[in-house]
């Protein structure tokens, strides 16, 4: 079983579960680290709320087929890639190329989760 799939079932089975990621790396980057430490703390909620509606999607959708879970997972990626910092404001040029974009990273997070052993999804709340 992978892991993007067990996590999926424990979510199903447990009504709330904190997901979230601190930024450790302000102190390397010395006087900068406050401004870098706040633009790494905005991609890394982009990138935990691009995780959690992947895991979302799994643990509503538990037996539908992959396709129809990655449909539903870049409905709601594109969004939050739409409204984020690097996006929001612009002008697209290539709404086509966006759209592939958006696909990649959903599938780029798949990827990542899919990646992760079984063994590290832990079934204990910590509050």
């Amino acid at each position: 079983m992978s892991f993007l799939k067990k996590l999926g079932q424990i979510f199903a089975t447990i009504a709330s579960t904190a997901l979230g990621i601190g930024p450790l790396v302000s102190p390397l980057f010395g006087s900068k680290g406050d401004k870098v430490a706040g633009d790494i703390a905005i991609v890394a909620n982009d990138l935990t709320l691009i995780g959690g509606v992947i895991v979302q999607v799994e643990t509503a959708l538990q037996g539908q087929t992959g396709v129809d879970k990655f449909r539903a997972a870049v409905a709601l990626v594109g969004p939050i890639i739409r409204t984020s910092q690097i996006v929001s404001g612009k002008k697209i040029a290539d709404p086509v190329l966006m759209q592939k974009g958006i696909e990649e990273v959903t599938q780029g997070m798949v990827d990542i989760l899919n990646s992760i052993h079984s063994d590290s999804v832990s079934t204990e709340v910590k509050t």
